[in-house]
């Protein structure tokens, strides 16, 4: 199973040794939300998503990418229950 957004996010934060503060900070959200994000309880907003690309140092792509990964697996899992 491919990894959901929030675990691509926490690993690429991790890789480029931020803090959650740290990243939170670089794109004017709280802690807590970038957490809840990573933890699968959050969706990012669609203002956010470039916000943390240029955090993160890669292109908007990449993590629209992630994202829209998860959004078609949920997509798919929702429609194999139906």
């Amino acid at each position: 199973m491919p990894l959901s957004f929030g675990e691509q996010l926490r690993l690429e934060r991790k890789k480029q040794g931020l803090t959650t503060e740290k990243l939170a900070k670089s794109c004017g959200v709280s802690r807590s939300y970038i957490t809840l994000i990573e933890n699968g309880r959050r969706s990012p907003g669609k203002k956010i998503l470039p916000k943390l690309a240029a955090a993160l140092e890669v292109k908007t792509a990449i993590v629209l990418n992630w994202y829209l990964e998860e959004v078609s697996q949920k997509i798919r899992e929702a429609l194999d229950v139906a």
